[in-house]
């Protein structure tokens, strides 16, 4: 991000000489200087990217300078240095002037802004944002504590979506009318969150939901309890035994990926480490991927299988993997729901980037050709040389490129959800 005239001069003198480089790129020669016209090719699209990169931070700078932007958002107060970076820029404001309203050196607010005001203090930040007469609007969301409400008596039945239960046939043995579910909602529901093995409670203060949107809470205690319930009357090969959950371990879960019924073997895979994979789609207004829940039997991992595509299966089952390895907590952290289409905490980021690493190694991915090329054939080389999945290498690379229609036809659209016929998808 480009903070100050100085850095906009550097930035564009730096362009222009990527694009001159660009310019006077020889293919020939550099496929006869480096021996590979596949590393050649690679080298020029590193000079493009850079290209790309710095022509973006030279028109974000020009755009908040020209007073083009008006309203900043962020997603989260991680983001809320920047915001204020970019506020003093649109206020045509120099890091000097800035400076002076808060009686600091010039060298203070470069310093902040450097280190995207890491060192200051919450009361410093407030200090910027008022001498940059910034309106800040936060909705901040309160993790609920333990209370007497928590017990089964507090529970409104009413509030379950019990005409969906009704509609998958949740209520095991249940053959009357949904009016009749309705008026034994209490019963039936109760028998529901005992075949889970939980007494009917909703316990927030042990939960943790990754969502960017309003989630119904009762939806959400439904569908853990339906995977619950489906997990206890499957039993696991073995127990749990959290170091067996090593480096080694997770490759070969991955390289499961390579066989055509890589998610079937995935699931028989954790359940010889203790963990029990459970495929159920989610419930409206639940906006799930999946889950990591501590069951009174060992770790469950829900699936919802929403985007039915191989590549997002494997990354969202290695997050709920790290979430198992890492985060669940018996009696401090024992559910985390995961939209992985949403704003991440500090958790969730650590399970995204742990996944991650686990489905490639940094190191390999770092001067992977895909990263570089982003062609058919350089995925799928480099998935072979991996023995995983192409999908899997796809899917990285879209992500990378912030491009979700590149690379569709490698992704594997429409080829997971058919490996679980038993699960009544689409209800």
């Amino acid at each position: 991000m480009i903070t100050n005239d100085r850095q906009f001069r550097i930035s564009k003198a730096q362009l222009e000489r990527f694009r001159a480089s660009v310019k006077a790129f020889d293919l020939a020669e550099a496929t006869g200087r480096i021996g590979s016209s596949v590393l050649a090719k690679a080298e020029l699209a590193a000079l493009q990217c850079q290209i790309d990169e710095i022509a973006e931070d030279i028109r974000e700078y020009e755009a908040l300078r020209l007073g083009a932007v008006s309203v900043l958002k962020a997603k989260s107060l991680q983001e809320l240095p920047q915001i204020l970076i970019k506020a003093r820029i649109a206020r045509g404001m120099s890091q000097r002037e800035l400076a002076g309203k808060l009686n600091l050196k010039e060298q203070q607010i470069q310093r902040y802004e450097s280190e995207e005001y890491s060192s200051a203090s919450l009361r410093r930040l407030a200090e910027i944002a008022q001498a940059l007469d910034l309106n800040i609007s936060e909705v901040a969301e309160f993790r609920q504590p333990s209370t007497t409400s928590e017990r089964s008596s507090e529970i409104n039945w009413e509030l379950f979506p019990i005409k969906e239960m009704y509609k998958r046939h949740w209520f095991e043995g249940y053959t009357g009318t949904l009016s009749g579910a309705v008026a034994q909602a209490e019963l039936l529901i109760s028998n529901l969150s005992k075949r889970a093995g939980s007494q009917p409670r909703l316990a927030l203060h042990r939960k943790r939901v990754r969502s960017g949107s309003n989630i119904d809470m009762y939806a959400l205690l439904a569908w853990e309890w339906r995977v619950l319930a489906k997990s206890s009357s499957s039993p696991k090969a073995s127990n749990y035994r959290p170091e067996k959950l090593d480096d080694s371990w997770l490759k070969r879960l991955v390289q499961h990926s390579h066989s055509a019924d890589g998610p079937i073997r995935a699931r028989k895979y954790l359940e010889e480490a203790g963990i029990a994979m459970v495929i159920e789609p989610h419930l409206p207004s639940t906006h799930l991927d999946g889950a990591a829940i501590l069951g009174d039997n060992g770790p469950v991992i829900g699936l919802t299988l929403r985007y039915d595509r191989l590549d997002n299966f494997w990354f969202v089952l290695l997050h709920e993997v790290i979430h198992v390895k890492c985060h669940l907590k018996k009696g401090r952290l024992e559910d985390i729901f995961d939209d992985l289409d949403s704003d991440a905490n500090e958790i969730e980021r650590e399970a995204d980037d742990l996944a991650g690493r686990a489905l490639i190694p940094d190191d390999l991915w770092e001067t992977a050709l895909p990263r570089f090329l982003r062609t058919k054939e350089s995925v799928q080389a480099f998935a072979a040389e991996l023995q995983i999945n192409e999908a899997i290498i796809a899917g990285r690379v879209r992500k990378e490129a912030d491009n979700f229609t590149i690379l569709n036809d490698l992704v594997g659209v429409g080829q997971v959800r058919r490996l679980f016929p038993e699960v009544p998808f689409g209800q």
